[in-house]
């Protein structure tokens, strides 16, 4: 008896490490407040994605382009700061755990990244404005995902999650143009426009090998159980 040993409230575990005190749980009143203004951050920053997606339609200009661009910035912050406050939070008793795949993933973002801003802008260059903005899309949301997989946290995982999402729709869009391109070469231009529509095919198959592969893997890992302990989620 005299060998055993008492352990007191919060002491040390039976591994020497420190219990973490618990938290107080919300109280339900702030709990709902929480969970609305997260609602509201989140339909208002989808509202105003669509809303600059609209005005990119309606309106011209080259200011537009710089305007529907912050304004779809505004709106994913949004987006992002509402998932935060609606998704639950982890158990204290579990603190992320350190993953050498976060590192590797936000290095190759920031490198694709910059990559992708040379490539645009010192060998691709294109005169139409509404081409322009779509390819820095492309720099923006991969240096955007790479910055959120990097920072961590719960914040820096909803932004990996919205700009990798982005993402992938704008390179969606971007196939469905060169395809629309491609169809519309062929059946004006006859064996000329054939032969042109032949190479964005080759330009389809590079844009999903270089552009796509990497925010669809990111997304996977950023989605599973390892990934999600990671940050913290």
């Amino acid at each position: 008896m005299a060998g055993r040993s008492v352990r007191s409230p919060g002491g040390a575990g039976s591994e020497g490490k420190p219990t973490p005190p618990p938290t107080p749980a919300p109280t339900p009143d702030a709990a709902g407040s929480q969970r609305r203004r997260g609602q509201l951050e989140l339909i208002g920053g989808g509202a105003l994605v669509v809303l600059a997606l609209v005005l990119a339609r309606l309106t011209g200009g080259t200011a537009r382009y710089v305007a529907v661009s912050a304004a779809i910035a505004a709106g994913a912050a949004a987006i992002v700061v509402g998932a935060v406050r609606l998704s639950p939070r982890s158990e204290p008793a579990l603190p992320p755990r350190p993953d050498p795949r976060r590192w590797i993933y936000g290095g190759l973002d920031i490198l694709f990244g910059a990559v992708y801003a040379l490539v645009i802008s010192e060998v691709i260059p294109n005169r139409l404005p509404s081409a322009t903005v779509h390819l820095w899309t492309l720099p923006a949301c991969t240096l955007a995902m790479g910055a959120g997989t990097l920072a961590g946290g719960r914040y820096g995982w909803w932004t990996a999650i919205v700009a990798g999402s982005a993402l992938l729709f704008s390179v969606i869009v971007m196939i469905a143009r060169i395809l629309i391109s491609a169809a519309f070469l062929a059946g004006v231009y006859g064996a000329l426009g054939k032969a042109a529509s032949t190479f964005a095919l080759v330009a389809v198959a590079l844009v999903v090998e270089v552009v796509a592969l990497l925010p669809i893997v990111q997304i996977k890992f950023l989605m599973t159980r390892a990934g999600r302990r990671a940050y913290g989620m």
